[in-house]
């Protein structure tokens, strides 16, 4: 097993919410009833990773580790599209990361189920649903999900609302939480991203991956 590399997770101001990874393939799923939740488990006797350890930026705005509410807004009615395949979430070319590592590897994800997520219990009957992972088999930590679903648009805005240990605020006619925090077993940064707008809602993780612009992207590609 070789170490996870080391970068720092950078964050853009506004909707810009970092995270990345380029693949082969993805798991699409219209079901919306409750499923396991996905984890990543780093291989105990692994090699430490090594690196900054220290969180410079966000996935998206200066996140803390405290839940800061966001003004009283309406959820917007924007119209936005799961897409068809993971390749259709993110810009070709665009993210380094997205391009060098395999997309839903079997080798490194397994059996892949929806995992589930603060968005989950506001999921719409019947609506659909997009898992993508990217991560090396050989990396210890390293990775990047995108997971985007139908949501009813209340219920979303509700549930990032309870959210404890996020920053949130309204941006670009949507509502985004971030968390960033320390790896509890390697010395990198991981970052937590949610984002709902309309009838959409998009949650992003990362774990030892810069992804400037990453939400940016994602949202223009569902919205466009």
């Amino acid at each position: 097993m070789r170490p996870a590399r080391t970068t720092t997770l950078l964050t853009t101001i506004g909707l810009g919410v970092s995270l990345a990874l380029t693949l082969s393939g993805c798991t699409g799923d219209d079901r919306v009833d409750a499923v396991p939740t996905a984890s990543t488990t780093a291989p105990s006797a692994g090699p430490t990773a090594t690196g900054s350890a220290t969180p410079e930026r966000s996935p998206g705005a200066d996140a803390t580790s405290t839940s800061t509410p966001g003004p009283d807004t309406t959820p917007v009615s924007a119209t936005g599209t799961v897409p068809a395949t993971c390749e259709d979430v993110v810009t070709p070319g665009a993210f380094g990361y997205i391009d060098e590592v395999a997309l839903n590897d079997p080798a490194a994800v397994g059996d892949l189920e929806v995992p589930r997520t603060a968005l989950t219990p506001a999921l719409q009957s019947g609506g659909q649903r997009l898992y993508c992972v990217w991560r090396d088999p050989q990396a210890d930590v390293t990775n990047l999900t995108i997971q985007i679903e139908t949501v009813d648009p209340d219920r979303a805005l509700a549930a990032l609302r309870g959210l404890s240990g996020f920053d949130c605020s309204s941006v670009d006619d949507g509502y985004r939480c971030q968390k960033v925090s320390q790896n509890p077993q390697y010395p990198v940064t991981d970052g937590d991203t949610y984002f709902t707008r309309g009838g959409i809602g998009i949650r992003i993780t990362q774990s030892n991956v810069p992804t400037e612009g990453l939400l940016d992207d994602v949202v223009g590609n569902v919205f466009g």
